[in-house]
């Protein structure tokens, strides 16, 4: 099917909205605004510009991009749980603020699972498990043996306490017997910039953010946490291939809307998610920032998607001793 066919689903699938959703309005009838709970440049930032650029162009609506950040992304969150279920606010979350922030706050600003509506995976990324080139360990086995013998000297920096680099960092830890310190930054930027500068060992971060020192040879990578490898790099193996199967895990990116949202609304935008899902330019996009483009699934699949993955997160969040007041 060609990109012009999968325009047309779309819209298709906007207009249906306007017959079946009368409780609602007719949608849209204003911008669409799909906040970001995160800062300009991540991950988050990109996929809800980048959605919102398919959107506009197959639609003529516009779509604004709104960064609220603060608080691990529950601040943006809260707001969106908050809006008016009619489709014109939405929320381009991520594994944290659905499914890690619940185990690590004493108190949310909102219920993930009741004040927010699924609607649609955008993307997924595993993680990178890369080390300053100076340590050496050329792959997983090596860094394991190089930690055991050389115990409280490694150290790995990650984005803050409970971030998802911080929970696969203490998962290897917890499951190859080793003590790499955490040590938790701010961000992944300045993670990265002490990797480089040698103040840190090692790092369990995106590709997204490692990848073009990965190129460089300024950062050596060891595996990513994926069950397969990354096409646009070919060359770093699998934790599976390197006889880790069970540290294979991936964080993800989807759209939510506020709860009450009609169900017929969220499954026609997620009709029209799905149609720009399978264009080749929206993958190749996705694939080219370091990330794994998602299937199309319904908003029911979404769900159980993410009630599983919350499970999963929830418990190496408890597991890694990790609290935030």
């Amino acid at each position: 099917m060609t990109f012009t066919r999968y325009a047309a689903a779309l819209i298709a699938a906007l207009a249906f909205t306007v017959a079946v959703t009368a409780q609602a309005g007719a949608y849209p009838t204003k911008p669409v605004r799909i906040v970001a709970p995160a800062p300009p440049g991540g991950g988050t930032d990109f996929l809800a510009r980048l959605l919102g650029r398919y959107w506009t162009e197959n639609t003529g609506q516009p779509v604004v991009t709104d960064n609220i950040t603060g608080a691990n992304g529950n601040i943006g969150a809260a707001q969106v749980s908050r809006a008016e279920p009619d489709g014109a606010t939405l929320l381009m979350s991520y594994v944290g603020t659905q499914s890690i922030n619940p185990a690590l706050y004493k108190s949310m600003p909102y219920d993930p699972k009741k004040d927010l509506e699924p609607i649609a995976e955008l993307a997924s990324y595993p993680f990178v498990i890369a080390v300053n080139p100076d340590v050496p360990a050329h792959s997983i086995k090596e860094l394991i043996q190089y930690a055991k013998a050389n115990k409280n000297e490694l150290s790995f920096g990650s984005a803050g306490v409970g971030s998802g680099g911080h929970l696969v960092g203490e998962m290897f830890n917890k499951r190859n017997g080793t003590n790499i310190m955490h040590v938790p930054y701010r961000g992944s930027a300045p993670a990265i910039t002490d990797l480089l500068a040698g103040q840190l060992q090692v790092v369990f971060d995106t590709l997204n953010t490692v990848g073009p020192f990965i190129k460089t040879g300024k950062i050596r990578a060891l595996a990513v946490t994926s069950d397969a490898r990354i096409e646009s790099f070919p060359d770093i193996p699998t934790v599976a291939e390197a006889g880790h199967p069970d540290m294979v895990i991936s964080g993800w990116y989807g759209l939510f809307a506020p709860k009450s949202t009609p169900a017929a609304l969220l499954q026609s935008i997620n009709d029209g998610v799905g149609g720009i899902l399978r264009t080749q330019d929206y993958q190749d996009k996705v694939r080219t920032a370091g990330y794994v483009p998602s299937s199309p699934q319904s908003t029911e699949q979404f769900r159980t998607f993410v009630d599983d993955e919350t499970k999963r997160w929830s418990e190496l969040a408890k597991s890694s001793g990790a609290a935030i007041d």
